[in-house]
């Protein structure tokens, strides 16, 4: 088959660039040939729009969210896109500006407003953007859109209109969730996010939303929160992108790179921060191990600890004679890989990026062996096998 970026049509320098959405589905090229019985559709988010107005959005997950779609039936397929019409969307289309602060881009208080309106609409607090552009799931018979944080969004599949909000914080003990959660078989899923309670205490919850029932109730009513995982700092939790999941375990990965609580909760209402203003490291924290069991949801109350790495993706667990093995996409060091994700930096050549005094840092696969039973290995914090 040929390569897409080198097809005329792919546009390989404009991936990172603006697009309209679509009035109706419309022919898509194939290369080589599509087996007749495969028959379904395949949806995906992404950012599509990069610029509001004339206000540019600088980080590559600040692009507002676009649902694709594919159809495929008889051997052919057809290609559709819409902007979901997320509160994010709306009202920067409505006032031609950025209003909602996104991962790396901030948001500022209208221009057009008195100088005395201006300066109080930096004390309303934190609005947490609902830009859901990273990934797109199924709970019970309906389709969510989401991001990072609290909020996710309900989709037609067959039309791709935006039919509803949710704020998950009016069912669970969260401030937030991953974009990959884990689906089980019979349509249970799985996530994980960070909480912070009323002293301050940090924690990271394992949700569960049951799957769909006979009596057509919305499984989101009935979530809860299955097991609870502490918090190696109090006031500065660990970004949390994905975890893993056995049969019967949990298995969470505490990485260096700290979302600075403080400064998010106060210097961004005052100073107009991103997301990405409130990260930092701690270079001596290292990587911690964190398991639990699944059910009944219960903290091992043992972590183990490697040298400290970036991991956003977890690509395989599994159980295997008394271990976990947890396959993971890493990065050496403590340094927050995102900073690379700026669309300043995505937008050259990646080939010369990777040579430049700001050198790119480069994935590797790991793979840690845990034992379960930790009387069976003695003097041992973990076992990597690179």
């Amino acid at each position: 088959m040929d390569n897409p970026l080198e097809h005329p049509s792919s546009g390989y320098k404009k991936i990172f660039e603006s697009c309209e959405e679509l009035a109706e589905p419309i022919p898509a090229h194939v290369s080589g040939k599509i087996p007749a019985w495969l028959t379904g559709s395949l949806l995906r988010m992404g950012p599509g729009l990069f610029e509001i107005g004339d206000e540019p959005l600088y980080h590559l997950f600040d692009g507002q969210a676009l649902l694709h779609k594919f159809d495929l039936k008889d051997g052919h397929v057809t290609y559709h896109r819409r902007f979901i019409r997320t509160d994010a969307y709306v009202r920067a289309m409505t006032e031609k500006r950025v209003v909602i602060t996104e991962f790396g881009t901030a948001a500022y208080p209208d221009p057009c407003k008195k100088h005395f309106s201006r300066f109080f609409t930096y004390f309303q607090g934190i609005e947490v953007t609902d830009n859901c552009l990273v990934n797109i799931y199924p709970i019970g018979e309906d389709f969510y859109a989401c991001t990072e944080t609290n909020y996710i969004t309900k989709v037609d599949p067959e039309t791709l209109e935006t039919i509803k909000k949710v704020d998950l914080c009016n069912y669970l003990s969260v401030n937030g969730v991953t974009a990959h959660p884990h689906i089980e078989p019979d349509g249970t899923v799985y996530n994980i996010g960070n909480c912070f309670g009323k002293n301050m205490s940090l924690a990271y919850n394992i949700v569960k939303i049951p799957h769909h029932k006979e009596d057509k109730s919305d499984p989101i009513e009935k979530s809860k929160v299955l097991v609870q995982f502490p918090s190696s700092e109090r006031l500065k939790p660990s970004y949390v992108h994905s975890f893993g999941m056995t049969e019967n375990h949990f298995v969470f990965v505490e990485n260096p790179v700290k979302i600075n609580l403080l400064k998010f909760l106060t210097s961004w209402s005052i100073r107009g921060t991103s997301y990405m203003d409130c990260f930092e490291s701690n270079e001596r924290m290292g990587t911690w191990f964190h398991l639990a069991t699944k059910n009944p949801g219960e903290y091992i109350n043992h972590k183990f600890r490697t040298s400290a790495f970036n991991v956003f993706h977890h690509i395989n667990c599994f159980e295997d004679q008394g271990f976990i093995v947890v396959d993971l996409c890493t990065w050496k060091g403590y340094d927050f890989v995102y900073n690379y994700l700026y669309l300043a930096n995505v937008r050259q050549n990646w080939e010369e990026l990777k040579k430049a005094s700001m050198r790119a840092p480069q994935p590797e696969v790991r793979r840690y062996v845990l034992p379960l039973d930790i009387h069976r290995v003695r003097d041992i914090s973990v076992i990597s096998v690179s």
